[in-house]
């Protein structure tokens, strides 16, 4: 039998006690981090408004050429059939492509995605010219490219355009 020594004996007996206290950042007033919260301007004390959109400020992107092209094997242009969705608290937002179809689907409803506050996915996106087209087509709305695949798994649809909502899916 082998002999373990004893200060792997001491070792073992001290590991309970060694365990790290957890703290949150900024919890106390001689927390090391707190003047970098007034460096970045972030406030400790507030907190979102579950109630309130809350948006991204996308102006920081200045080139998104490398992000393109985008394509979406799961996702074609075609008509999809309407269906009510029970997501509370998910912010409406539509899929749209380059296509004919869809820079009209966006030219008819532009109004009306500003209002509800919608956010724009490209999902097939050729060129940053054909990125130019989308937007010009919906100004003030923000579109952005991305694989749109993994949406269309989880709303189990095949098509675009599309506006999708809290309570409906439609086109």
């Amino acid at each position: 039998m082998k002999r373990i020594p004893l200060t792997c004996y001491c070792i073992l007996l001290w590991v309970p006690f060694a365990q790290a206290e957890m703290s949150v950042v900024g919890d106390s007033p001689d927390d090391g981090t707190l003047p970098y919260f007034y460096v970045t301007g972030a406030q400790m004390s507030e907190r979102t408004q579950p109630d309130r959109a809350m948006h991204a400020d996308l102006s920081t992107f200045t080139d998104e050429a490398w992000l393109l092209p985008i394509s979406s094997s799961r996702l074609s242009t075609g008509p999809i059939t309407p269906r009510t969705l029970n997501m509370p608290g998910l912010q409406p937002f539509f899929l749209v492509g380059g296509d004919p179809q869809s820079l009209t689907w966006l030219r008819q409803h532009a109004a009306g995605l500003r209002e509800m506050g919608a956010a724009g996915l490209a999902v097939e996106v050729a060129d940053t010219e054909a990125l130019l087209r989308i937007r010009a087509a919906a100004p003030g709305l923000t579109i952005l490219p991305v694989n749109g695949n993994e949406i269309a798994i989880r709303l189990q649809i095949e098509h675009y355009p599309v506006l999708i909502t809290a309570t409906a899916l439609e086109q």
